[in-house]
């Protein structure tokens, strides 16, 4: 039975190739092909998102070091605060109406960036019910059009607001879908009514939302384990972090960090706020292993893209369940969040691995960050 559905999944998947795909596909692989796009020697960049302009932004989560701001857009080889400086800063006592540590983005139809105020210091608890939230951007005036909170039953005091996917086709103005990575609280999957600000959760302390125990990965060619100082060493405890959206919207596919399998979802189980969580994870699909990874993205010919910090690699996944090498290249010291526009694949890294956490507080990382891109034969899936 899960074959077939595994086969059924697939096939809704596919789209023809000359439908999706430009007249001139473009070779992948090889490391000169990567561009530099900007480099980073302040605080560590976490997120990129792309409007089709090609405006460029940039999200600065509150970890290991001081965050003057946490959106930029970059114009003109420079970090700009986004949308504008004050929002960015943080006064003390902090403000919730502020931006206080900002991890996911990403671009919807409309050009509207939607951005994940995760409401942490440091992956941290919540430092109040209103300081995670969601807040939407028209980058075409620049100002907050949409700014989202979450009651207690949905931002937990340990949640972390990850990544998301928008689409506007479903409701009066559209749902997001959002991955919590905050495994002390059971992480899982998060719902939101755009229109009404309403949201829900589900599939909660899922086994497939949750770090699979013990989990080890090896970046650098090292094992990654959280080396307190003074404490022991333990393994990572990413829960339910990379997220991606099929081209027709009916399937969320979503994945620990510490996890090698990739998991799929049908959108209208999540969006059905009356369906329990056993009856929504009879519709889970598992797709199998995918390599170790943080951030994914998806394309218009239903090929789910995936970085691979082990390997210093961008893969993707075909809608048959076959993968391709989209690059590999040693300077991708854990790449991070994806976003594709414009016929390129962009790519955010920020050697995570080698933040003090992972080192008995012996910070390794080496600047500049960098945002890289490479041309692919891809469109984003944008659902409006």
């Amino acid at each position: 039975m899960r074959g077939r559905r595994t086969a059924l999944l697939a096939a809704a998947l596919s789209l023809t190739v000359a439908q999706a795909l430009p007249q001139s596909p473009v070779q992948l692989g090889g490391a000169a092909k990567l561009e530099v796009v900007h480099s980073f020697y302040g605080h560590m960049p976490v997120g990129v998102a792309v409007n089709s302009k090609g405006r460029i932004f940039i999200s600065y989560p509150r970890w290991e070091d001081k965050v003057p701001y946490s959106i930029a857009e970059l114009v003109k080889g420079r970090e700009v605060p986004y949308p504008n400086k004050a929002i960015n800063s943080t006064p003390v006592p902090y403000d919730e109406s502020h931006f206080i540590g900002v991890q996911g983005l990403v671009m919807d139809g409309r050009d509207r960036l939607w951005v994940l105020d995760t409401g942490t210091f440091n992956l941290g608890p919540i430092l109040s019910q209103n300081a995670p939230k969601l807040v939407g951007i028209d980058t075409n005036t620049n100002q907050v059009v949409k700014t989202i909170h979450f009651p207690a039953s949905v931002a937990l005091k340990n949640t972390y607001l990850n990544d998301l996917r928008i689409d506007l086709r479903q409701g009066e103005g559209g749902v997001a879908y959002i991955t919590d990575s905050g495994a002390k609280t059971g992480a899982g999957l998060i719902v939101v009514d755009l229109a009404s600000g309403r949201s829900w959760r589900k599939l909660t302390g899922d086994a497939t939302v949750l770090p699979v125990p013990g989990f080890v990965s090896f970046p650098d060619g090292k094992a990654l384990l959280e080396r307190p100082q003074g404490g022991p060493a333990r393994s990572i405890s990413f829960a339910a972090d990379s997220i991606a959206i099929s081209p027709n919207g009916d399937y969320l596919y979503y994945a620990p960090v510490a996890s090698r399998r990739l998991y799929a979802v049908p959108t209208a189980a999540l969006r059905d706020e009356q369906l329990s969580d056993a009856d929504v994870k009879k519709q889970v699909i598992d797709l199998g292993e995918k390599g170790v990874s943080d951030g994914m993205a998806e394309d218009t010919a239903g090929r789910i893209y995936t970085t691979n910090h082990e390997l210093n690699a961008i893969f993707r996944r075909l809608p048959n369940g076959d993968f391709e090498t989209v690059v590999r290249d040693p300077r991708l010291i854990w790449p991070d969040t994806l976003a594709i526009q414009g016929g390129y694949l962009y790519i955010l890294v920020d050697q995570l691995n080698r933040q003090g956490k992972y080192h008995y507080g012996n910070d390794q990382r080496v600047k500049p960050y960098v945002l890289m891109r490479l041309k692919i034969d891809a469109r984003p899936v944008i659902l409006k």
